[in-house]
């Protein structure tokens, strides 16, 4: 997919990675609720704070993302990688527990979608 570089395509990139990111606050919101209510170990720990961690990046990108009029500073790009990097530590111990804990409602999707969002508003505004 050819990155494009016209505002029409940066502000659908932008709207799509901050309703992605509003959306993975609140299922990691209900997925670090869960951890809370079940003994564990490390395990729990990991996903509970990897939620938290999801929480505080995805909030801090929609915070930035809405109040820039300039898109494609360094911070807003290293920012986006910051997200896709939390939605991934989030999904891969979302997905861990899930292996552990049969029936356990994951914010894997919301992950993923998070990750594909900031990529490709990534390659536009790159």
């Amino acid at each position: 997919m050819a990155a494009s570089t016209g505002p029409d395509s940066a502000r659908t990139g932008i709207n799509r990675c901050v309703a992605a990111c509003d959306a993975l606050v609140a299922v990691s919101e209900d997925c670090a609720d869960a951890c809370l209510r079940i003994d564990g170990n490390g395990d729990v720990t990991r996903c509970f704070l990897a939620d938290l961690d999801c929480i505080e990046v995805c909030s801090s990108t929609i915070r930035l993302l809405s109040w820039h009029v300039r898109k494609d500073g360094p911070t807003t790009i290293a920012l986006l990688e910051t997200c896709r990097e939390a939605a991934r530590a989030s999904l891969a111990a979302c997905e861990y527990m899930a292996e552990l804990h049969p029936g356990w409602h994951t914010c894997s999707m919301a992950c993923r979608r998070v990750e594909e969002a900031c990529a490709r508003l990534l390659a536009v505004l790159r």
